[in-house]
């Protein structure tokens, strides 16, 4: 079984780290909000250990950010707080389970096998990849990033990228552009699609559009 933990206490992280591998749990320990965050949107595991106070975030938003992608990993989080207002907050944002610091071992590993007999089939985001930092959420028709951050795109560079993608790896041609994006017999030519790709490639510099010479354009 692999577990994530984002904990930014290196001695609490190493101790757990111990305490589940002589449990053979595999560990993926992150020290923040940011590189647990880009794992986690790229990886699947069985748990994740979460602190809720986190140099660069909060435990809480990152729940939900990881609940508004879809993504159902039961989440365990630890915590030093003590009030019942924190306990209701870590549940509403989509927590499975709540351990308070200082914590038995024996009851840590306790609640992470509680919550991995809880779980029959892993959620996986339902996003489609365009890279690997960026991808494209077929439901809002929105691009997002590798950290839930939604990127927006003007209609026609929405379109265009709608249309590389659904071929992705292969050829465009300008006539398939142009007919998408405008219809059949709207001449506004070359430049107007030139000016799209060129607006694309600045608001998504990490994509990969090849131009075709006298053909059309592709997405590697």
């Amino acid at each position: 079984m692999q577990l994530a933990l984002i904990e930014d206490d290196l001695i609490l992280s190493d101790t757990i780290n111990d305490i589940l591998s002589d449990e053979n749990f595999d560990i993926f320990p992150f020290f923040s909000f940011d590189s647990g965050c880009n794992f986690l949107f790229e990886n699947h595991v069985d748990v994740i250990i979460l602190d809720i106070n986190l140099p660069d975030g909060n435990g809480f938003a990152l729940a939900r950010l990881l609940r508004s992608l879809n993504i159902g990993t039961p989440i365990l989080f630890l915590t030093s707080e003590k009030s019942a207002q924190s306990v209701a907050l870590g549940f509403e944002s989509g927590g499975d389970d709540y351990l308070k610091k200082p914590f038995e071992p024996t009851e840590l590993v306790a609640r992470i096998k509680n919550l991995i007999r809880r779980t029959f089939l892993p959620q996986r985001s339902p996003f489609i990849a365009i890279n690997e930092t960026l991808f494209f959420d077929p439901i809002k028709e929105s691009v997002i990033d590798d950290c839930g951050k939604r990127i927006a795109l003007h209609t026609k560079e929405l379109e265009t990228l709608k249309l590389l993608l659904t071929k992705k790896g292969q050829i465009v041609t300008y006539d398939e552009f142009l007919a998408t994006l405008w219809g059949y017999g709207n001449d506004l030519g070359l430049d107007a699609l030139r000016a799209h790709i060129k607006n694309l490639r600045k608001a998504l510099p990490t994509l990969e559009i090849e131009t075709i010479r006298s053909m059309g354009y592709r997405l590697a």
